[in-house]
């Protein structure tokens, strides 16, 4: 299965030079309500109330697990709004099951099961507040299976019908055991990679080249680069001759004169 993610130019170019995708933290991504949405029942015999058990969980959840975000459509014209620099940067297909990415050995969440659940209101009642034993396996020996899948894909999963236009399917790696602090340290364990981009860390596993199947340019992409004087049009030409040489199919996005649609046109080189 090849699922999407919408990148700049120049993460694009890492990410083909040194083939990764990146894993963020809850806290770092774009939604304020991410991990809110358990559903916990108040419970009149215990004093841990549902406000409660919700944020403990989200404090465990939070550093403790990576979250890749893919989407099933590359032509969305409000996803490369959002995500791909205004139609000024790329798009890239990615074979999940060649990255390891529907692995269910390894992913809290595996792509298969990581489709985003977009409801108009948020679960609300109808879970038990979990156990301090429960809380603390969380970020150590909790895995994936069906007796914690509901846990984490409240966790995980849940947001509101607002961002129901992202399609997105989620990859979660628990990164609890990597070396790296949150905030400071950066470097390689294994196949991960830890960076610092703007004081927020991406974790960065590495995939096959082999699972980077797809490249798809934005309308506006040579505009960008020839503003900021990256590359000449031959150097940009001896770029994307490299990414061909991979096995990468590549396209170029443009509106459709008859739809509100984006089209593709195979670039030839």
């Amino acid at each position: 299965m090849i699922l999407y993610k919408y990148m700049s130019f120049d993460a694009t170019k890492k990410a083909i030079e040194t083939p990764s995708v990146g894993f963020s933290c809850l806290e770092d991504l774009n939604d304020p309500f991410e991990c809110t949405a358990f559903g916990f029942k108040d419970d009149e015999n215990t004093i841990v109330n549902a406000r409660i058990a919700t944020n403990a969980c989200k404090n465990r959840f939070s550093r403790k697990y990576g979250v890749l975000s893919l989407t099933r459509q590359p032509l969305n014209a409000l996803m490369w709004s959002h995500y791909g620099d205004s139609h000024q940067g790329i798009v890239i297909g990615i074979d999940v099951d060649m990255a390891g990415l529907s692995d269910m050995a390894s992913c809290i969440i595996p792509s298969q099961y990581g489709e985003v659940i977009y409801t108009a209101t948020k679960p609300h009642k109808d879970m038990p507040i979990i156990s301090s034993e429960e809380l603390m396996d969380i970020g150590d020996s909790i895995k994936f299976d069906p007796n914690t899948y509901n846990l984490v894909k409240r966790a995980f999963l849940y947001k509101s019908l607002e961002w129901g236009y992202e399609e997105e399917v989620r990859i979660v790696k628990n990164i609890s055991a990597l070396p790296f602090s949150y905030h400071f340290s950066e470097g390689r364990h294994d196949n991960w990679r830890k960076i610092n981009i703007s004081g927020r860390p991406l974790y960065l596993l590495d995939i096959p080249v082999e699972a980077i199947k797809e490249v798809y340019l934005g309308k506006n992409i040579y505009k960008n680069i020839s503003r900021r004087n990256l590359f000449s049009h031959d150097e940009y030409c001896y770029l994307l001759q490299s990414w061909k040489d991979k096995g990468i199919a590549l396209m170029r996005c443009e509106p459709d004169i008859n739809s509100w649609n984006l089209i593709t046109h195979m670039i030839e080189i």
